[in-house]
């Protein structure tokens, strides 16, 4: 069985004035959550974000999100999502797995006009006076649930990845697709 994005046949889009879409809900993202995630996630030699909803590069290529005190997704846009199933069972004393890679889909937002493009869509300021790298906002975006966090991909750009659940995935990737193309208008 192989995974296929919500977003199947998306893939990319380029915009005006250097604005990029991607969709990397193939990459490769997993999670846990509970009392001893930190604690595990340092053993396991992550580098983690000091406090919650912030974002940290941990590894070659891949990066921490952390969502509270107790919850932290794995981010590894050059690595493939496996198509096994997650684990159920505890994966150490008190660390539980989170099933982030099958219930969300991963949009990434680049270009230097990305928060302007997000202000037509999003009550939240993300501009990077006010949300600046590193920064993760829970929030609202064209009406539904999405996690935002600003970052830099591994080419060193500055994009906003978006996560949002799979079934509300396609209509995100309009909306943003529908903002960047009034941004120049």
């Amino acid at each position: 069985m192989s995974l296929r994005s919500p977003l199947e046949g998306c893939g990319t889009i380029e915009g005006p004035g250097g604005l990029l879409l991607r969709d990397l809900s193939l990459a490769l993202r997993e999670g846990v959550r509970g009392a001893g995630a930190r604690e595990w996630l340092m053993a396991s030699g992550h580098t983690l974000p000091d406090a919650p909803n912030q974002i940290v590069a941990s590894g070659g290529s891949g990066w921490v999100m952390s969502l509270s005190h107790r919850e932290f997704w794995l981010l590894q846009p050059d690595s493939e999502a496996s198509s096994g199933r997650p684990t159920s069972e505890a994966v150490a004393a008190g660390v539980w797995p989170l099933y982030c890679q099958h219930s969300h889909a991963w949009l990434q937002l680049a270009g230097e006009e990305r928060a302007e493009v997000m202000a037509k869509l999003c009550g939240v300021d993300l501009s990077e006076v006010v949300f600046p790298l590193g920064n993760v906002a829970q929030t609202q975006a064209a009406r539904m649930s999405v996690i935002v966090a600003a970052h830099q991909n591994p080419s060193g750009q500055s994009v906003f990845s978006m996560f949002v659940d799979q079934s509300l995935a396609r209509y995100l990737w309009e909306a943003i697709e529908d903002a960047m193309g009034e941004w120049l208008e």
